[in-house]
């Protein structure tokens, strides 16, 4: 009997474990859907193509804020100097402002990758204990469920660790994007450094890198999680099957206990309770009696 309820346990959490894999994996396929991540890392894309092309105004400006200084180091059109340098600058900021958007509208994106990271990583850990689970119901007697559970626990496993790895890489690529307009904005090169376009430039293309791998990964990632939905959802209902059927055991067995039970130790006789009838029948029985031995 305790077998039994171990049995129903054990079943219980990998069918549990596997419904949750199955369930992570059908956000995960929304999530990593073209119109979900795919597109919104093409619309940054075109951001970070606007940013390299703002590389070529402030190039032009910083070499006529160059050629005024040199004017001005003679003591000539000093103001119209510091005129091109306010320029250079404020050109320069305008980049720094495109850059500083991307990041932003990758915010959304972002929190649904993270989500689906901790999630996909929480439901590998289940999974790893749900194989334990299979394993050891597969070494006991009582056990006559599916004999393949083991195998379709760690295949579960297999798909989600796979999404879990491509998703986890897309977060950081999404971070490191962040981090490069985050660099961009705080440490710009010093106004008369001669490397503002350069720098425009070196940014854009640091941060095309990072979205383009980002984007290559999500379609990485997405193509499995498809490609074995429908074993993912099979194995699933298996292992619920298997555990609807353990529980329906442990219950056949405590219901025939307790039969057996009632059959080998009946209700003491003062502690039975008698129908109605069978009280008037034992008064009617009585009454006779009882004014019989009155008359005598």
């Amino acid at each position: 009997m305790v077998d039994l309820a171990e049995v129903a346990g054990r079943t219980h959490e990998v069918a549990s474990a596997m419904d949750e894999a199955k369930n992570v994996l059908v956000r995960a396929e929304r999530v990593l859907g073209e119109q979900e991540v795919y597109h919104a890392l093409t619309r940054r894309l075109s951001d970070v193509q606007s940013l390299a092309d703002s590389s070529e105004r402030v190039s032009a400006r910083e070499q006529d804020a160059s050629r005024k200084r040199q004017v001005a180091a003679t003591g000539k059109d000093v103001a119209e100097s510091d005129e091109a340098d306010r320029a250079l600058w404020s050109t320069f900021s305008n980049s720094v402002g495109e850059a500083a958007n991307i990041p932003s509208a990758l915010r959304e994106t972002w929190e649904d990758l993270a989500d689906l990271r901790d999630r996909l990583e929480r439901s590998s850990k289940q999974l790893g204990t749900a194989a334990e689970h299979a394993d050891a119901l597969d070494r006991m007697p009582e056990y006559d469920g599916d004999k393949n559970l083991l195998a379709n626990v760690r295949g579960v496993k297999g798909v989600v660790d796979k999404a879990h790895e491509a998703v986890a890489e897309v977060v950081e690529r999404v971070e490191a994007v962040r981090k490069i307009t985050s660099r961009f904005e705080q440490d710009p090169p010093h106004l008369r450094s001669g490397q503002m376009a350069e720098r425009v430039t070196s940014t854009s293309n640091s941060l095309r890198g990072e979205l383009v791998a980002a984007q290559s990964r999500v379609r990485e990632a997405h193509v499995p999680v498809v490609a074995n939905k429908a074993a993912v959802e099979k194995a699933t209902q298996q292992a619920i099957d298997g555990a609807v059927a353990a529980k329906d055991a442990e219950r056949d067995a405590k219901d025939l206990a307790k039969s057996v039970q009632a059959a080998t130790n009946p209700t003491p006789r003062d502690q039975q309770v008698q129908s109605s009838s069978q009280e008037e029948l034992r008064r009617r029985l009585d009454g006779p009696a009882q004014e019989a031995g009155v008359q005598r």
